[in-house]
């Protein structure tokens, strides 16, 4: 699985140089409505990942890899929405390049059998994707992020092959 940088190089534009956050700024009962650059970095930290990048001011996104050597992008939406600072939306993504036998059915399939993932292609961009989506409405706690992102990864080593087209008969796993 080779990583894609598309959604990076236009996200990461603008980062400034990594700075790893230490896990102990990760407080994971911290019950968080919005985050900011410093919060997605301290899960990243916690989870024992490498952060290689992240955005500086306006620029709520964390790229970070983990022990298995998959990058991941976490950025921040829905930022500075009426009266609440910070952004009330997190966007957990791994990018890869298109493997050959991804069609838009073996996608579908990943779709069906790994409902905890959002998976896409883009045949033009030539990348395959895993995404998962965390709205913070009302609060959830530091800890819930980090479990999203420990899903999202756990997940994408078995969802892979089934929108690559290498696993013939997914069996319906989730």
């Amino acid at each position: 699985m080779k990583f894609a940088s598309l959604i990076l190089a236009g996200v990461l534009a603008l980062a400034a140089t990594s700075a790893p956050l230490a896990a102990q700024d990760f407080v994971a009962e911290r019950v968080v409505k919005s985050v900011g650059t410093a919060d997605l970095a301290a899960i990243a930290g916690a989870l024992g990942h490498q952060v290689l990048e992240q955005g500086e001011g306006d620029d709520v996104v964390v790229l970070a890899e983990d022990p298995n050597q998959i990058r991941y992008v976490l950025l921040g939406t829905a930022c500075d929405v009426g009266e609440v600072s910070g952004c009330q939306g997190v966007l957990m993504q791994a990018q890869f390049d298109l493997p050959a036998g991804t069609t838009y059915e073996t996608v579908a399939r990943a779709n069906l059998d790994f409902a905890a993932l959002n998976v896409w292609v883009d045949f033009e961009q030539k990348s395959l994707g895993f995404t998962r989506y965390v709205v913070l409405d009302q609060g959830v706690t530091m800890a819930n992020l980090r479990a999203n992102i420990d899903v999202l990864l756990s997940l994408i080593g078995e969802a892979y092959p089934v929108a690559a087209g290498e696993a013939l008969d997914s069996g319906g796993a989730a």
